[in-house]
């Protein structure tokens, strides 16, 4: 019968190209595992290269269970797809194949790129109900099944009848009996069953243990289910000093499992120094990490909560560090996080199970040493997981799976003889030259491993860690490129890359702007910071303080870059490359990112940043992007240039601060400015009320500035020619009289009053 797993709902993202949505893709990700869920038909509107250069980390999962048809377009649109998303990946799985994309698995060369078939449906028909049903199939617990290219019958779930397997075994399976019999990696297996709640074998859940000891810290990695058969026993013998247990591959956790955990943790507890749990996923969370389950000495180092991007749909599951948030996490509360994919805000959408178990974590008291000594040690126990694996038959076939050429039944044990050869005389020097880690150079970073390209791409100038630089283009446009630091994680460092790259174009603009208004009031905003902190980086680019203040500071300016330059700036870096390098401490990853402008995005840009506005006596400009080096948190507002005589002076404003707001809603640029101020100060002059502006002016937190204006139907706002009211209006609020004014009373942030204002000449 028909196998279609329950699945958490997740906001559908329609096919950017295609505005009748006829396909969907769902995004879901954890760490560097990424699925993506297609539903619907894909044809020519399916954007497939630009989608392909967009996936990243180290495996992706093609969920295409829910693909109705493929048109001849949109195979050429696919087969772009995945061979632009195997660049980008270690590993790329196919699961759920519906019976039509099988059929073109059967017939189009490439069709799945690099990547193999996990899973498939095949088609069934009852003919005493008149109906249609599908069967799941795993290549793992099924391989003998499909290299039979037989199914048996089995009951109808409609009517209990007999049903039977409705194609031509030949046929349906010629792609698929070439292609050997796998496992998922644990992570991918606990990931797929507990993260999503597919269907995944007993086989691939079964738990696997990997310990790495350095020095007197002990890492032990669990993977797979938590159930009776847990070795506690085995697992707690010989277990000394400080023991970290990473728990992020966790897939379901049996009652009798619980059991046995708990005993195991209680079995431990005298024999360790401490006993930290590391990545604990939602449901360890739920089920074993209550304060009775902890006991005396283990604490929660990390843990993952599911978030979702309501902006471009993307839903992960996200690593929370217990110590940084533990005053956020005390109120039940999750962390306010940014999207990797876009950098727009998520919403957490862990159950209330597990939000009503945060209060009870105690604040960890592992050291620096610790945390970084997890990092290390996870990345060394994986690679040591894979050097494991040995060179197989099934290597071979997804490295020359793309080149196979199409098939038909015919065909099919020809291939499998030729292939059969390929395997037995040249299989193992085909699988090394693929990987180019024979005779790949050594480097001060380690040994080059693997790149996304067969080389640097022309763009590239310069490969030191952490830098950005500009080039002019011949069409008289602008070429700039950012290098990442070095990186244990591939998405990390193209993040890092692409942020620089942006910061290079919003450091290129400001060279050209000319105004000098704008020079000796924007540029002074940020230049002291800016320098200040690529110093402390440039001094030593390891220290961690030193590159979290850059990379922070350049997120920022990239965000609002991308956010003021109404599209200019492409949303994605122009070009891209990664190199990635083995070492003794595992895998590490130098990536490169170029943002390229031409001649009329540039102009526009010059002009959209120096735009000025008045209101209130006040000149501003839009928000300048580099001042994130100072305020790496302000994404809007308007920059004060020039400011005369006015009500604006008055409050207490002065050159170089940014309003953020007035009257509580948000300044968006200098005209957003001009309008909310103006329109604002209008209405109270003829009803009367408060002025409130919301302005960053120096570190910190943005200030309010308010004053009291009174409508012009009050005697006491209008000057008599005495000169006295708005003095002692003001002197009465709590601040000194300054003079003959007329009925404007000051507040700074303090609450203290001062009356302000003029004689009025008519009077």
């Amino acid at each position: 019968m028909e196998a279609v797993p329950h699945r958490p709902s997740q906001p559908v993202i329609p096919n950017p190209g295609d505005p009748a949505s006829k396909l969907a893709i769902e995004k879901f990700a954890d760490g560097t595992i990424a699925c993506l869920k297609f539903t619907g038909t894909i044809d020519e509107s399916f954007e497939g290269k630009k989608l392909g250069a967009s996936a990243g980390g180290d495996t992706l999962i093609l969920d295409l269970g829910g693909v109705k048809k493929i048109s001849s377009f949109g195979i050429r649109e696919w087969v772009d797809f995945v061979a632009a998303a195997g660049k980008q990946v270690r590993s790329m799985i196919l699961i759920e194949c519906s019976p039509k994309v099988v059929d073109q698995l059967n017939m189009v060369a490439n069709f799945a790129g690099g990547g193999r078939v996990f899973s498939f449906y095949t088609p069934f028909r009852c003919d005493y109900c008149d109906s249609d049903h599908r069967v799941l199939l795993q290549v793992d617990k099924d391989h003998e099944t499909i290299k039979s290219m037989k199914l048996a019958e089995r009951p109808c779930p409609s009517c209990k009848e007999a049903m039977y397997f409705d194609e031509d075994g030949a046929t349906f399976f010629s792609y698929l009996i070439g292609q050997e019999k796998f496992e998922l990696e644990p992570d991918v297996a606990a990931f797929l069953a507990s993260k999503l709640n597919y269907a995944v074998s007993d086989l691939n859940r079964k738990l696997r243990v990997d310990k790495v000891i350095e020095g007197r810290t002990t890492y032990v990695k669990l993977a797979g289910d938590l159930e009776k058969s847990f070795p506690r026993e085995k697992l707690a013998e010989g277990l000394e000093g400080t023991v970290i247990l990473d728990l992020g591959s966790i897939g379901r956790v049996e009652p009798a499992g619980a059991a046995e955990w708990r005993g195991f943790v209680k079995m431990v507890t005298p024999l360790v120094e401490a006993l930290y749990l590391a990545a604990v996923p939602p449901a360890v969370l739920e089920k074993l990490c209550s304060a009775e389950d902890l006991g005396p000495k283990a604490q929660v180092l990390t843990l993952t909560l599911p978030y979702a991007c309501s902006t471009c749909g993307t839903t992960s599951a996200q690593s929370i560090d217990v110590g940084q948030h533990h005053d956020v996490l005390k109120f039940a509360t999750a962390p306010e996080l940014r999207c990797t994919t876009c950098k727009h805000a998520m919403q957490c959408v862990a159950g209330e199970a597990q939000m009503t178990l945060l209060p009870g974590l105690p604040k960890p008291s592992a050291s620096t040493e610790v945390v970084k000594a997890l990092g290390i040690l996870r990345e060394r126990a994986l690679q040591i997981q894979r050097e494991k694996k040995p060179v197989s038959k099934s290597n071979v076939m997804a490295a020359v799976a793309p080149v196979a050429a199409q098939r038909s039944s015919l065909l099919v044990p020809f291939l499998a003889a030729l292939l059969a050869v390929v395997v037995a005389a040249g299989g193992y020097l085909a699988y090394q030259r693929m990987n180019k880690t024979a005779e790949a150079p050594k480097t001060a970073l380690g040994t080059l491993a693997s790149r996304s390209a067969a080389t640097r791409p022309a763009w590239i100038a310069s490969d030191t860690q952490g830098t950005a630089a500009c080039v002019d283009t011949a069409d008289k446009g602008l070429s700039c490129v950012g290098v990442s630091s070095i990186s244990a994680r591939q998405d990390d460092a193209e993040d890092e890359a692409a942020d620089a790259a942006l910061d290079a174009v919003a450091n290129a603009l400001a060279v050209r702007i000319t105004s000098e208004d704008w020079k000796l009031s924007v540029i002074p905003t940020y230049k002291a910071a800016r320098d200040a902190k690529l110093a402390a980086f440039d001094r030593d680019p390891s220290n961690t303080s030193a590159r979290r203040d850059v990379r922070e500071a350049r997120n920022a300016v990239g965000r609002v870059l991308r956010a003021t330059s109404g599209g200019a700036v492409p949303a994605a870096p122009t070009g891209r490359y990664w190199e990635e390098y083995a070492g003794a401490d595992g895998k590490r990853y130098l990536a490169f990112a170029q943002v390229s402008l031409g001649a009329t995005e540039l102009a526009k840009l010059v002009e959209a940043y120096t735009a000025t506005s008045t209101a209130l006596g006040a000149t501003a400009v839009p928000m300048f992007p580099l001042v994130g080096w100072r305020y790496p948190k302000l994404d809007h507002g308007a920059i004060i240039t020039k400011l005369g005589s006015g009500a604006l002076q008055d409050l207490g404003l002065a050159e170089q601060y940014v309003v953020v707001a007035v009257a509580g809603r948000d300044v968006i640029d200098g005209a957003s400015f001009a309008k909310l101020a103006g329109d604002e100060h209008a209405q109270l002059v003829e009803h009367g009320g408060t002025l409130r502006l919301k302005v960053q002016a120096s570190d910190g937190a943005p200030r309010e500035f308010q004053a009291v204006i009174k409508a012009k139907s009050d005697d006491t706002s209008v000057n008599t020619g005495k000169g006295q009211n708005g003095g002692k209006t003001g002197g009465s609020n709590g601040g000194r009289p300054t003079g003959n004014t007329g009925g404007v009373n000051v507040w700074d942030r303090y609450g203290g009053g001062k009356g302000s204002g003029r004689d009025d000449p008519t009077q």
